[in-house]
């Protein structure tokens, strides 16, 4: 048997064309697997449980919450999860949610994202995973797109698993992870990977479709304003290309790809319309048109490569506040050797359009978040109120990310070369000299605890310009030997990956990653076992049945509660009258306000609510109030009488419950004279109410006259009811809730939810399908119906 012939110049055989690629995403994976992997020891399901210990009757003593900073996980996200995952087991689109205030849409709130890929893929595992599975689908789709955007831009292997490793660990994306606004920049990657492709042109119908097809998903995840930002990053992005195409080949070169761009932005609209539709006719009257956000302070972009210079992003541990802006603020380092990295990329290919474009990305969104006037003048604009702008730290992060996967590719490409070296080596002591600058100048007088938190904050960026600098020497080091051996040759000959520069990348990639793990890592908790009721919290559910459960004591946010935190309650089948929802309508708050003469909040001392204005949080202090809400129970703390006309009903935990006798979701009053409707706080006759699904009532009356229905079930575009079969016209009551006239005798009333504008978007949907699987084959017969495209000056005929 013969041997493999070896070359006698050294030259090594060609690995696999799939290999490296294959590397370089396993990379990606197992960076974000090594960040989780902490966590998931301790559990395999995700989330802050831990902060329910706090709270009301979850309340476990001895507890410590692991971080604090992400509790609205366990009050939003984790809930409506569990909810569509619930609902879709048993058969049913997840379409409402019955148990948070008087029932509110669950599926176009943006924010539960049930429609998403990630939600796609939980609804295939046990509930107890369908979080942890949400989260690493989300890592996945981040990580993959950024690595895909690489290779599109023609970035080695290298390069392109710094992008994506940097993108995906980056305290921007890892402390939102779980959220939608994670899962809507997660797609980043992918929307401009498919604008490059229809920008080069070439498989026009393909890429047009596959853009569409991704800017759907995007859309699907939820989280508009965050989409707003990552869209705006696509156009800046298009914008420069095409500019940079239209100097270079003239302006009539750039039609083609606009038209394709267009078409794509449209047909991705039309196969979201499901969702897009019914969620933004809630969106105008809901709390979420009400928001003023404004750019976080100019200082804060040092979090770019310190995580709690300005304190609070540590978890788990005591910190500080200094600008009183949480943990989204201070949570947006990549570090200082991707910082240097992409330095050195706009410096060395700056003469390459699609680098320039990504620097005007970061530009954009560096001014977004950080420029108080330009945020200032947009909060200007109504229709982008809703915006919270500081949110494009997670795009500036993104593109960061992808410009330090560029000056990787620099470095593993042309490390050898000595102006490659000198941006290197100059970026890294320019930013030794900035971080001691800083240490000098900028720590400011703090208190002692604060100041040790400010200077810890030092340890990573120091240990980064300590590592980069190393890697500097490195590269001279083996470059310098590399010539010396090797006369008359240049570098490059031999292996691609055993070149000086192809070495201190991997080193640099290596040690990125590492670091950014460490630094992620302690943000995530998880646990055993996954929202089981405690007997407490079993016991109310017992008590109330189907009832409403109002509280009798402030009981928003803070510790000490009552009953269940706002949103969990629904994991546990009791409905309670708050709840935490962005699309709550605002009548709600001006029903109460008029209802009862205070607003649905605690009133802080300048006058302002004291919570977040996200949250409804009614304290019921009257029976009247109780019945016109059609509140069944109140819960008040222990040693505290409920409102005067209440009846004791018994003690759970250290809290007291009280039943509101006359009260029910569903009451029957008697029509004023000629038909009229009764006024609004008059008195009804309670009905009892069945629910065949989550979207469903059904209530049977019976009286000798016309009567007014009343129903204490929020009136948002979408509930349709009939009256023996019949259709009956439903009339908003009290603002917020529906009524409708029935007839004397005994009749059968059904209400579902459905709205008109999902089966638009469906019948939109649909048709863009159509479109995208036919128009291509017609343009194609039409073609060949003409014949072969004439030649000039071949005669016709």
């Amino acid at each position: 048997m013969s041997e493999a012939p070896t070359s006698v110049t050294g030259a090594v055989p060609r690995l696999p064309r799939w290999l490296p690629d294959l590397i370089g995403v396993a990379w990606v994976v197992v960076a974000a697997g090594a960040m989780m992997a902490p966590a998931l020891s301790h559990g395999w399901s995700l989330g802050p449980f831990d902060q329910l210990s706090q709270l009301g009757l979850t309340a476990q003593p001895h507890v410590r919450p692991h971080n604090p900073q992400v509790f609205d996980l366990i009050r939003e996200i984790i809930p409506w999860t569990t909810l569509a995952w619930t609902q879709v087991h048993h058969g049913m689109l997840p379409l409402w949610n019955p148990d948070s205030a008087l029932g509110a849409p669950l599926a176009f709130n943006w924010q539960s994202s049930t429609f998403s890929v990630p939600a796609l893929v939980g609804y295939l595992v046990p509930v107890r995973l369908d979080f942890t599975v949400q989260v690493l689908v989300t890592l996945l789709i981040g990580g993959t797109g950024a690595y895909v955007l690489g290779r599109v831009l023609r970035l080695g292997v290298l390069g392109a698993a710094m992008g994506a490793t940097v993108f995906e660990l980056s305290g921007s994306f890892t402390s939102v992870l779980g959220w939608p606004i994670a899962a809507a920049v997660g797609w980043s990657g992918w929307l401009l990977a498919c604008t490059i492709l229809i920008l080069r042109g070439g498989h026009r119908r393909r890429h047009v479709t596959l853009l569409a097809v991704v800017l759907a998903l995007s859309i699907y995840a939820g989280q508009p304003d965050t989409l707003i930002l990552v869209l705006i990053a696509v156009v800046t992005f298009a914008v420069v290309m095409l500019a940079a195409r239209a100097v270079r080949e003239g302006r009539a070169t750039v039609a083609r790809p606009v038209l394709d761009l267009v078409a794509a932005a449209a047909a991705g609209c039309g196969l979201a319309a499901p969702l897009l539709i019914p969620a933004s006719e809630l969106s105008a009257g809901s709390i979420r048109a009400d928001g003023r956000h404004n750019a976080f302070p100019t200082d804060d972009i040092l979090h770019v490569i310190f995580q709690t210079f300005h304190g609070t992003s540590l978890a788990g541990s005591v910190s500080f506040d200094a600008h009183g802006l949480g943990f989204v603020s201070t949570a947006a380092y990549v570090g200082v050797i991707p910082v240097v990295l992409a330095v050195v990329a706009v410096a060395v290919r700056r003469r390459q359009p699609a680098v320039i474009a990504m620097a005007a990305v970061a530009v954009v969104m560096g001014c977004l978040t950080y420029l108080s006037p330009l945020v200032s003048l947009l909060n200007q604009v109504a229709s982008l109120a809703e915006v919270r702008w500081v949110r494009a730290v997670v795009v500036l992060d993104f593109a960061l990310a992808v410009l330090a996967g560029v000056g990787l590719d620099v470095v593993a490409r042309s490390g050898g070369k000595r102006n490659v070296q000198r941006w290197l080596a100059g970026t890294f002591v320019g930013s030794a000299v900035f971080l001691a600058g800083v240490w000098l100048f900028g720590r400011g007088n703090l208190h002692r605890i604060d100041t040790a938190i400010r200077e810890r904050s030092f340890v990573w960026p120091a240990l980064e310009v300590a590592v980069g600098s190393g890697a500097v020497v490195l590269l001279v080091l083996l470059s310098h030997r590399e010539r010396s051996r090797r006369p008359g040759q240049g570098p490059g000959s031999g292996a691609a990956w055993a070149t000086p520069g192809f070495v201190t990348g991997a080193v640099l990639l290596m040690s990125t990653t590492v670091m950014m793990v460490a630094l992620g890592s302690s943000w995530w908790s998880s646990n055993t076992t996954y929202l089981a009721p405690t007997g407490t919290e079993t016991t109310l559910q017992r008590a109330v049945g189907s009832a409403i459960v109002g509280f009798g004591t402030s009981s928003c946010l803070s510790p000490p509660t009552l009953g269940i935190q706002a949103d969990v309650n629904i994991v546990y089948g009791v409905h309670e009258l708050d709840s935490y929802d962005p699309l709550t309508p605002k009548l709600l708050y001006q029903s109460w306000k008029e209802s009862t003469g205070h607003y649905p909040l605690p009133i802080g001392p300048s006058g302002i609510p004291a919570a977040q204005i996200t949250m409804f949080c009614p304290v019921v202090t009257t029976v009247a109030a109780a019945r016109q809400f059609g509140v069944g129970f109140v819960l008040e703390p222990q040693g505290k009488p409920g409102p005067p006309g209440s009846v004791f009903d018994r003690t759970i935990g250290n809290e007291e419950l009280y039943r509101i006798p006359g009260s029910s979701v569903a009451t029957l009053t008697p029509s004023g004279r000629s038909g009229t409707l009764p006024p609004v706080a008059a008195p009804g006759r309670p009905l009892t109410v069945s629910y065949p699904s989550p979207t469903s009532w059904r209530v049977v009356t019976h009286a000798s006259g016309p009567q007014v229905l009343r129903l204490r079930l929020t009136d948002v575009p979408g509930w349709h009811a009939t009256i023996d079969g019949r259709p009956l016209t439903l009339i908003r009551y009290n603002r917020v809730m529906l009524q409708a006239r029935i007839p004397a005798g005994l009749h059968t009333i059904e209400l579902h939810y459905w709205p008109d504008s999902f089966t638009a978007g469906l019948v939109i949907a649909l048709v863009t399908v159509a479109a995208l699987a036919v128009v291509p084959v017609l343009l194609r017969r039409r073609r060949r119906a003409s014949g072969p495209p004439v030649v000039p000056g071949t005669p016709v005929g």
